[in-house]
């Protein structure tokens, strides 16, 4: 039985680097609203530490599929006879560690507990950039990556980064600034036109004195969005699966399809198989492998250049911790295999609107409509599959 907890703000948990970090506001509702998304990777008996315990219809009706306890995170009242043995939170951060010694009592007296201070470099977009340059370096005979021109770079001189703001935008239409710490559109900046205001020159100031840098690339013109999920094992990488999402102009996340993908779209499967297989030997060399285990998801994207060509750029982002497209992977066992669907996560007024639509279950499986994934008590946020029939 493992102890799970989610925490979405890992990256700014670890950037951070105190156990007693509080997230921001908005962080920190999603990680309350949502807290009971662990239970979709839960094993039989695992614990599922959550801000309140969900209610009873919510509880009955999740038992059918899974078998967990839900826990508060901050219970002082612990039943000492249970026993855990292992620990997965979201993504692993100081402050994860600081909330799993709470349940100190009830895994072995040997059980490695903390944060592990070489760690903070996976959660560094300086070590993604090395891995999109040790893939690009490996593929540069092939004309469907980008080219060296159009690696990304981590830079700590705010003169440079504008330097390059300048280049890019006239060579590439666009730019996108990333701070170091951070994902699923937080801490990311896109400009389409060589504008230079002094908002940006204070986001890149700001950015480079709190992160130790900012991350600079061209914008990309996004064909789709698609994932690379595996589990390093052993200190092995084992692909899981791609997984097909979608995000919003501004780049945060807003859904993914309930499937798992052995392809590339647009790209022959030859090509899917060529690119795990590089994705791998990339991923052996790297510090991903070498002081990690565990789940990690890589952002990928299919791009038009200008002449019309399609490509596709290897490492966007890397997760390394549970993510959306993982776990949209890993419940496509509750849909009917007559149906499609996607994993949302909705906010505010969406979430009555697809509530209207009332799940339709065969034989214990979604065939149409919406099924909320978190209980009906939330602030802000909910996810949820919608699903209906295939024509």
């Amino acid at each position: 039985m493992k102890l799970r907890l989610f925490n979405p703000g890992c990256e700014l948990e670890v950037a951070n680097g105190s156990p007693y970090f509080q997230l921001p506001k908005n962080p920190a509702i999603i990680e309350e609203d949502l807290s009971v998304l662990p239970m979709f990777f839960s094993g039989d008996g695992d614990y599922i530490a959550v801000n309140q315990i969900p209610n009873e219809d919510f509880i009955s009706f999740w038992r059918n599929y899974y078998n967990v306890c839900f826990i508060k995170s901050d219970s002082c009242h612990i039943n000492s006879d249970s026993r855990l043995d292992g620990f997965e939170p979201w993504g692993y951060s100081p402050r994860a560690w600081f909330l799993a010694e709470r349940f100190k009592s009830m895994f072995p007296e040997n059980y490695g507990f903390g944060f592990k201070p070489p760690q903070k470099m996976l959660f560094n977009r300086k070590t993604s950039t090395e891995l999109f340059d040790r893939f690009i370096d490996k593929a540069k005979q092939s004309d469907i990556y980008p080219t060296e021109q159009q690696s990304p770079f981590v830079t700590n001189d705010a003169k440079h980064a504008i330097e390059y703001f300048n280049y890019a935008t006239n060579r590439f239409g666009g730019v996108v600034f990333k701070a170091l710490y951070g994902s699923s559109g937080r801490g990311v900046r896109i400009f389409r036109r060589n504008d230079l205001s002094s908002n940006i020159l204070q986001w890149t100031n700001f950015v480079i004195k709190t992160h130790g840098g900012v991350e600079c690339e061209p914008l990309y013109h996004k064909v789709r969005d698609f994932s690379a999920h595996f589990d390093i094992v052993g200190h092995k990488p084992v692909f899981r699966g791609f997984s097909r999402f979608e995000t919003t102009e501004s780049g945060f996340y807003r859904c993914s399809k309930v499937k798992k993908f052995n392809d590339i779209e647009f790209f022959d499967t030859s090509v899917a198989e060529n690119f795990v297989n590089k994705l791998k030997l990339c991923l052996a060399l790297s510090p991903y492998c070498n002081i990690y285990n565990g789940p990690l998801g890589i952002d990928c994207m299919v791009y038009s250049e200008n002449e019309g060509g399609l490509r596709i750029n290897p490492c966007v982002e890397v997760n390394c911790r549970y993510s959306m497209g993982r776990l949209a992977i890993e419940i496509e066992h509750l849909v009917s295999e007559n149906s499609t669907a996607d994993f949302y996560v909705l906010q505010d007024d969406e979430i009555e609107q697809f509530a209207q639509q009332k799940p339709v279950f065969d034989c214990g499986r979604l065939v149409s409509g919406f099924l909320r994934m978190t209980p009906d008590n939330s602030q802000r946020f909910a996810a949820g599959i919608l699903a209906k029939p295939l024509n």
